[in-house]
């Protein structure tokens, strides 16, 4: 073996050592997945099932692009992907790895922090500003088409659901008499359940299902199925670890465990372990006093919480590949403790 090829093997983070591509449920691979502009548009258009005559020809695109606003105080808010296209449609693509308990939240605050950035977008448009003083105060309040487009690394709706949903604003009366069209269709959201596409999808056909086949499973495949696109040849060697760019790799090693990712997990797990504890306090407290019970059970629910929280976080860095040193580090294990989870 040449000499750069020892000094490339080496550069390679032990995290993705013995990985033939990069996991593009992580950002850094996600956005290099779609870093060329015929495969965001082709990703957009398929993920969003766009007809012949709808379907986007050119658009602006950011990553990571960070947004301000005053709610009233000032919010800073980054989009995974942001983009805006010749028609004037506003769309993001964000990628979450773990659920939590205000998930469907973020979703709503997400799309309604878009719609303000798409209607500003609208008003400094060439074609806004055209438009005379009458026309322009007439269209004071028209929005874009807003479209938020999640991939989700859970089954965001429960299992047995189809991998690709979309909400929209109806009617309840409308509902009711089952006469249901959306009340706008500027407002849209897709979800995505990665898990559920990963279990029905194997020999992806559409261009949808390529595309959310490289997300959802090329990080755990040594080859990937002839695409027949070179659309699609290049997008995934742009995740391949051999032809990846070190720096691509270094921040592929670093998102693999988030540090957001862990707090989110960790407040569910203490959450959910108080509430288990103080149900077995209450019912000690049945036997000993009301009070001493629910003292009992607080304290062991935040026992339980944060001990499942942490072995949690733990048995993900384990399947991660990373060392056990960085494992105690960080959630507070020791070695001993961190072996027999791996062994279980």
């Amino acid at each position: 073996m040449s000499n750069k090829k020892q000094r490339k093997a080496r550069e390679i983070p032990e995290a993705l050592r013995g990985k033939t591509f990069l996991d593009a449920k992580y950002g850094p691979a996600f956005r290099a997945l779609l870093s060329e502009d015929e495969a965001i548009r082709d990703f957009l258009n398929s993920i969003l099932r766009l007809e012949p005559g709808r379907r986007i020809k050119t658009l602006e695109y950011t990553f990571e692009d960070p947004l301000d606003f005053r709610t009233p105080e000032r919010k800073t808010l980054i989009f995974d992907v942001h983009a805006w296209t010749e028609d004037h449609r506003c769309l993001d693509i964000e990628l979450q790895r773990a659920t939590h308990s205000f998930f469907i939240d973020r979703v709503l605050l997400y799309s309604a922090f878009l719609a303000i950035k798409g209607r500003q977008k609208l008003e400094n448009s060439p074609e806004f500003k055209s438009l005379d003083e009458n026309e322009r105060s007439y269209r004071r309040y028209e929005l874009p088409e807003v479209i938020s487009i999640w991939l989700c690394n859970f089954h965001p709706l429960g299992n047995g659901r189809e991998y690709h949903d979309e909400w929209k604003l109806y009617s309840q009366s409308d509902l009711a008499h089952k006469k249901a069209v959306p009340v706008s269709e500027k407002l849209r959201y897709i979800l995505v359940d990665l898990p559920e596409f990963a279990r029905v999808c194997k020999n992806p056909e559409s261009n949808e299902a390529k595309w959310l086949y490289l997300v959802a499973k090329a990080g755990d495949e040594e080859e990937l199925p002839d695409f027949g696109d070179p659309v699609f040849e290049r997008a995934a060697d742009r995740i391949r670890v051999n032809s990846a760019s070190e720096e691509l790799l270094k921040r592929q090693a670093r998102e693999m465990v988030t540090q957001d990712e862990i707090d989110v997990r960790l407040v569910d797990a203490e959450r959910l372990g108080l509430q288990r504890g103080m149900q077995k306090g209450l019912e000690k407290g049945m036997q000993k006093g009301l009070e001493k019970g629910e003292k009992l059970g607080m304290a062991k629910g935040e026992k339980l919480g944060m001990e499942k929280g942490m072995k949690s976080v733990a048995r993900k860095m384990l399947a991660k590949g990373s060392p056990l040193s960085e494992i105690a580090d960080i959630t507070g294990l020791s070695e001993k403790e961190i072996r027999a989870l791996k062994k279980s």
